[in-house]
């Protein structure tokens, strides 16, 4: 058996000092295979699905239960896997209706709260196509579902691609009253209420960044990806932290005639370490950058991947085993989950350095955590993997770069952000049509894309 820094024996899946007993009652995954509605979990409980949806993303968050008895349900994206699959009808729908404790049992319609699609790219958002349509035009429509909110990032603009303009065009077509993502979610005038103790904190939306405008340049807007633009929230319950961030950038390249640009590097001020890293991008070798990683400092990450981009990259996988300690140089690695691997990189064995793993869960990955001792992650016929919370700060608030931000606003807007240069710079494609960087300007090898 070996040590690793998420506190448990990887042999035993045990953890030392016993802090765990009590959630040890959180593992509620081996009811499903019986299709069965399983116990619900305890009522301080914060649960976050990441479903098995192919080459797409798809999560629930399940805040802990309130006075009235009642859970609030935010579904972050709800994308489908390819050209002919329905995953939110035959896979997201009915783990909602059969898993999530949405309310009293016997509650005759599903309630979502909040729907929040990260950018506009199918395998988001699915598609309008057919007489149902995918993804979140079909949850929206579908018989028994009520959603509260509609947030997205209110880019309204053609990027590189053509999955906006399908959203864009249901939005105004359909009627449908959405609001875009505001950064400021712990004021009276907040989006978005999970439950006592839960703050979703909104770290970009649409290439914008609070207190330093859009990072992308307006004459590039025509050439980026819808990427660029994912809506960057991080959920906090407690001292419990798990990052969301779409398909973001991390490096400035062009690929399939789409420029990604590091957009990652734009949110490093605000950036805090987290428990779980819902990763970057499926695993995309153009995101997770290494500095990146080395802020989040994440114990564990999640990745949602398919077939036809082959998804995990190699580069990823390794900077997220391996990535060590900015000031020690100690490594220290984040344990890799994904709900599956068909023609994606797969690491055999522990890292040598790090000693994480990397797990196929071969199905959907659920994280669960009492947000003060420490959480677990639950996938299919595995006994829960536990992982502490001692020592850990709760955050609460928003960082001091916020406060420093807002007290004095950027008064750029439109992509000439930050004038003042209190921030790292974000190159852009005009640095390279300049001279001033080479990078690459090639189609990726593991698919680009989406």
């Amino acid at each position: 058996m070996s040590w690793s820094r998420g506190g448990y024996w990887k042999g035993a899946r045990t953890v030392l000092g016993g802090v765990f007993v009590r959630l040890a009652l959180l593992a509620l995954l081996g009811a499903l295979a019986m299709g069965a509605k399983p116990q619900p979990p305890p009522d301080d409980v914060i649960r976050i699905h990441i479903l098995n949806v192919g080459q797409g993303d798809a999560t629930i968050i399940e805040g802990p239960r309130g006075p009235d008895g009642d859970r609030k349900i935010l579904v972050y994206d709800a994308g489908e896997s390819g050209k002919l699959g329905n995953e939110a009808k035959h896979v997201i729908e009915p783990y909602l209706r059969k898993v999530v404790d949405d309310g009293p049992p016997g509650r005759p319609i599903l309630e979502i709260d909040y729907l929040i699609p990260s950018h506009y790219h199918k395998d988001h958002t699915g598609s309008p196509r057919g007489d149902q349509g995918t993804g979140l035009f079909y949850l929206w429509d579908a018989l028994n579902i009520r959603i509260g909110k509609l947030l997205d990032t209110g880019v309204d603009y053609d990027a590189a691609g053509a999955g906006d303009t399908a959203y864009r065009q249901w939005v105004k077509a359909s009627g449908v009253e959405r609001e875009t993502l505001a950064f400021d979610q712990l004021g009276p005038d907040r989006q978005i209420d999970l439950g006592e103790d839960v703050w979703v904190e909104v770290l970009a939306v649409g290439a914008t960044v609070e207190g330093r405008g859009r990072v992308v340049k307006d004459r590039w807007i025509s050439t980026t990806s819808q990427n660029d633009f994912s809506a960057v929230l991080v959920i906090h319950y407690k001292k419990f932290d798990i990052y969301l961030g779409g398909d973001l950038s991390g490096y400035l390249h062009e690929s399939w005639g789409a420029w990604y640009h590091s957009i990652e590097a734009a949110t490093f001020p605000h950036l805090r370490p987290v428990e779980v890293y819902r990763v970057n991008h499926h695993g995309s070798q153009w995101s997770s950058s290494y500095a990146f990683l080395q802020r989040i400092r994440p114990e564990v990450g999640v990745i949602s991947c398919g077939r036809g981009h082959k998804h995990p990259n190699e580069y990823t996988v390794h900077r997220l085993l391996g990535w060590e300690d900015y000031w020690s140089g100690r490594p220290m690695g984040s344990d890799i989950y994904q709900t599956k691997n068909d023609d994606g990189f797969r690491f055999e064995g522990p890292h040598p350095h790090t000693e994480r793993t990397q797990t196929i869960a071969g199905g959907h990955i659920v994280v669960e955590s009492d947000g003060l001792t420490g959480f677990t992650i639950n996938i299919p016929g595995v006994d829960p993997i536990k992982y502490p919370l001692q020592g850990v700060r709760a955050m609460t608030d928003v960082p001091r770069t916020v406060k420093e931000a807002r007290a004095s606003q950027s008064p750029a807007v439109g992509g000439e952000a930050d004038p003042g240069g209190r921030y790292p710079e974000v190159y852009d494609r005009e640095d390279v049509d300049g001279g001033k960087l080479r990078v690459p300007q090639r189609d990726d090898p593991d698919g680009g894309g989406d």
